[in-house]
């Protein structure tokens, strides 16, 4: 996150109209876009700590695969052409030591091992991006399970999980790129019921991450829900469908509380997709700005929940009902069927392609003084009841038999690191106020797609689209491995995703970064007009 990175702009190649033309046209459809996929399981073969809550979860099994799906383009030839590997990864964010060279370390990331075997290709033009499982393995450069969670869990190294998920990538990455061939896109809007804002508002003016509804005091959900389901269809010569990009505004944690390895409602989504519309179809899936928003209904529980059960009777209720996850594949293939119909006649065989990727200066969220003390403060209360409770483990090891032993300490360890992290973001900022993140915005025919690396409120996110020049704008989130970047309003409130812990930009920050997208989306959408 502290990297600098170079402003890149790659060579533009030229936009020719010649949509339509069907497969029984005497001319060859081949333009000058050559498209590649590959999808690779990249699930470990052993237990697994699962990222995406306080406490500690081994893995008990595997629900459904994690999987990395890839989508190569190239444009042009020879040393002009245009390149781009887009790379989606059931995961919780990409980890720096996934796609980058962390600190002095050594170990080849995919970048560097992708770099070094296609040639031509430069890391710049590797786009990595996360769809928020909450069940996805947990990797990182962490040495084992006790420096995350304050004791020793049987399960893969964090590290080990980091070295085996990355190597699938690159391999996912190798074949895409060798699997090119000429093609063509097309795109289109469709939309589906996913996200939802999950902040309720009381008559105090607090807000409270999945508050209770049901109070007197309630007065109203905290902000917007984007329903848009953004959609990339490519092509072979011949006119027959190889892939989809599906960008929807939600993250992936249907199933956040579970002890099982899960691609959550992407893996019903792709299975639906394909049921309808051919086994053979990659999806590569991308959340969009959706940073204070889930796939959890916060008004109307118990009607969802009867409909839930009535479209799978079997499944339990709840968060981690995969009646929901049912529900919202057929809600995102519904999307993805309806508008494939009028996408063959919309082809474009050698779209405008043109990328920029800049190491964009962000202003950080400054802390307070009280800030700190509130956050040691809450700390110290965490590090009591964690070493009360390894004391009583030491004591007793027995307890470790026990199931659920570990949930209360490593939930009271994350807590208490959590606050600690507070004071020493507040030295920082003493002499680092900015920090440098990397943004892709790639324009490809009439659309652009255009990252960053945060849980992205979708108040920052609706600017952007609001104000982008392009037909449609593919927003993705979690390009990195970013926090929070919540409004005014829900600072204010003082829900989980806007207080000091969960932050590192703040409302400057987000409104920098909404202006230097906008600024790169014209760049390229102006480059050659």
């Amino acid at each position: 996150m502290g990297l600098l990175f170079p402003v890149m702009v790659l060579s533009v190649n030229g936009y020719k109209s010649n949509r339509g033309r069907q497969s029984g046209d005497s001319e060859d459809q081949a333009g000058n876009l050559s498209i590649g996929w590959a999808s690779v399981n990249i699930t470990p073969d052993k237990p697994v700590l699962l990222a995406g809550q306080y406490h500690a979860r081994v893995s008990e099994g595997v629900m459904d695969p994690v999987t990395t799906t890839v989508l190569a383009l190239e444009s042009g030839e020879g040393e002009n052409s245009e390149k781009a590997l887009l790379i989606s990864c059931d995961l919780i964010n990409i980890s720096d030591g996934t796609r980058d060279q962390v600190g002095k370390s050594l170990r080849k990331t995919v970048r560097d091992k992708l770099t070094k075997t296609i040639p031509g290709l430069t890391s710049g033009q590797i786009i990595l991006n996360a769809t928020h499982t909450h069940s996805a393995p947990y990797c990182s450069s962490e040495p084992d399970s006790k420096s995350i969670y304050g004791v020793e869990l049987d399960a893969m190294a964090p590290y080990e999980c980091l070295e085996f998920i990355s190597e699938r990538i690159v391999e996912a990455g190798k074949k895409a790129w060798n699997n090119r061939k000429p093609g063509g896109i097309s795109y289109g809007l469709g939309h589906a019921v996913v996200g939802h804002n999950r902040l309720a508002i009381y008559s105090s003016g607090k807000s409270q991450m999945y508050g209770n509804t049901n109070r007197k005091d309630f007065i109203h959900i905290e902000g917007f829900e984007d329903h848009s389901v953004n959609l990339l269809y490519t092509w072979d010569k011949n006119s027959k469908l190889t892939g989809i990009v599906v960008n929807v505004a939600c993250p992936a944690q249907v199933s956040e509380q579970i002890y099982e390895v899960s691609a959550d409602y992407w893996h019903d989504a792709r299975l639906e997709i394909r049921e309808r519309l051919g086994d053979d179809l990659f999806i590569l899936p991308q959340c969009s700005a959706a940073g204070d928003q889930s796939p959890h209904f916060m008004i109307g529980n118990k009607a969802e929940g009867r409909m839930q059960r009535l479209i799978n009777p079997d499944a339990t209720t709840g968060r981690g009902s995969i009646g929901r996850r049912k529900q919202i594949a057929v809600s995102i293939a519904d999307a993805v069927s309806s508008v494939c119909p009028y996408m063959k006649d919309q082809i474009e065989w050698a779209p405008a392609f043109v990328h920029r990727m800049e190491g964009v200066e962000l202003s950080r969220r400054l802390l307070s003084p009280d800030d700190v003390s509130n956050a040691l403060k809450e700390a110290e209360g965490y590090k009591k009841h964690y070493d009360e409770l390894l004391a009583a483990i030491q004591e007793n090891p027995s307890i470790k038999q026990k199931q659920g032993w570990s949930f209360d300490i490593t939930s009271t360890y994350s807590q208490m690191n959590r606050g600690l992290i507070v004071k020493d973001r507040y030295e920082l900022e003493k002499v680092q106020p900015k920090m440098v993140v990397e943004v892709h915005v790639i324009r490809l025919g009439d659309i652009v797609f255009a990252t960053n690396p945060f849980e992205l409120y979708l108040d920052y996110g609706m600017r952007i689209k609001g104000r982008s020049p392009a037909v449609q704008t593919f927003l993705v989130q979690l390009a990195g491995s970013g926090t929070y970047v919540p409004t005014s309003r829900s600072i204010t409130g003082g829900g989980y995703g806007a207080v000091p812990a969960s932050t590192l930009i703040g409302t400057k920050g987000g409104e920098e970064l909404v202006e230097k997208t906008l600024e790169m989306i014209n760049a390229v959408w102006h480059n050659n007009e």
